[in-house]
């Protein structure tokens, strides 16, 4: 389950980047950030 949550959260964090609410940038480091956190065995890359 913890993989799927990742992947909906970085489904939700290319939506923000692409209309303009965070960068590239700020959108890695919240991934990185909740992939340590839910202990996700796959990474995407943003």
């Amino acid at each position: 389950m913890k993989n799927a949550d990742y992947c909906g959260i970085i489904i939700m964090l290319r939506q923000l980047v692409n209309n303009g609410v965070l960068s590239k940038k700020e959108a890695g480091k919240v991934s990185a950030r909740i992939a340590t956190q839910l202990g996700a065995d796959i990474i995407f890359p943003l």
